[in-house]
C-alpha cells in the first residue's frame, strides 16, 4: 500500500468516525428529553403501557443505534492506531495483505474477504444461537425440559411416554385459558384446542374407561349423571340423579 492510498484510508476514517459522533449527539440530544415530556403528557401513570408502546420501542431502538455508533467508533479508532502501528491493511488471520479495495469500502475490517467468509460459513465466532437472547436459556427447551416424549424437538408428533412430564403440567394450566386466541393460530377453531395436544385422554388408558359410571347399593354399575346438564331435557336429567 503506497502512501497516498494510506492518506487517503486515514481521512476516510476520520471522517466516518465524525459521522459515527455526530449521530450519537443527535440521539443524545432525544435522549435527554423524558418520555413524557417527548409525548406532551402531563403523566402518564394513568396510561396504559400499550399506549405509549410505540414511543418506548423508538426510544428502546435509539439506545440500540447509539450502542452501535459507539461499538463502531472503536473499530474505526482501533484501525488508526495500527496506521499508526504499521499493522494497518493486513488479514489478522491469514496475514495477507487485504485488498484496497475492500479496504475502500470497509475501511475498519480487520481481515480480508476470504476469511471473514471462513469465519461466517465455519460458525465458531459467530454463532447464531450463541448470539441469541439471554432469556431465552430459561424457556428453552419447552416445558423447562421436562418432558418424556420421544423425540423431544417433536413434541406432540413423536412417541408420548404415559409419565407425567412437564408438557402434562402446562396442558392442565392451559386448559384455564392463555393469552392466545383462535386468530393467532390459523388452523385453530376453538378457544378449547389453542394448546398442544388438547384432545389427548387424560387418566385413561382405553376409551370405554372414560364412560362416566358409578356403582350402586345394589352393586350394579350405572351410568353417571351427575354434574352433567341435558339442554334439551334438563328436568329429565336432574331427576335421573
Amino acid at each position: 500500500m503506497d502512501s497516498l492510498s494510506k492518506i487517503a484510508l486515514r481521512k476516510k476514517l476520520e471522517d466516518l468516525k465524525k459521522e459515527y459522533q455526530q449521530y450519537i449527539n443527535n440521539l443524545e440530544q432525544g435522549l435527554e428529553v423524558s418520555l413524557t415530556d417527548s409525548i406532551a403528557e402531563l403523566s402518564l401513570y394513568d396510561n396504559h403501557p400499550a399506549d405509549v408502546a410505540s414511543e418506548v420501542y423508538e426510544r428502546g431502538k435509539d439506545i440500540g443505534f447509539k450502542i452501535y455508533a459507539q461499538q463502531q467508533i472503536e473499530k474505526v479508532e482501533d484501525a488508526l492506531r495500527r496506521l499508526e502501528e504499521g499493522t494497518y491493511g493486513y488479514c489478522d488471520k491469514c496475514g495477507k495483505p487485504i485488498p484496497l479495495e475492500r479496504l475502500e469500502i470497509v475501511p475498519f475490517t480487520t481481515m480480508c474477504a476470504d476469511c471473514r467468509k471462513e469465519e461466517w460459513e465455519d460458525g465458531t465466532k459467530y454463532d447464531l444461537k450463541a448470539r441469541r437472547s439471554i432469556e431465552e436459556q430459561v424457556i428453552m427447551p419447552p416445558f423447562g425440559g421436562f418432558t418424556n416424549d420421544i423425540p423431544r424437538d417433536e413434541l406432540g408428533e413423536g412417541v408420548e411416554e404415559n409419565m407425567f412430564d412437564g408438557e402434562d403440567a402446562w396442558q392442565i394450566v392451559a386448559r384455564y385459558g392463555t393469552a392466545e386466541s383462535p386468530s393467532d393460530i390459523g388452523s385453530v377453531l376453538d378457544y378449547d384446542h389453542l394448546y398442544l395436544d388438547y384432545d389427548e385422554d387424560v387418566g385413561i388408558v382405553e376409551r370405554y374407561e372414560q364412560i362416566p359410571i358409578y356403582k350402586d347399593e345394589d352393586g350394579q354399575f350405572y351410568e353417571d349423571f351427575s354434574g352433567l346438564d341435558d339442554e334439551s331435557k334438563p328436568q329429565e336429567t336432574y331427576n335421573q340423579e
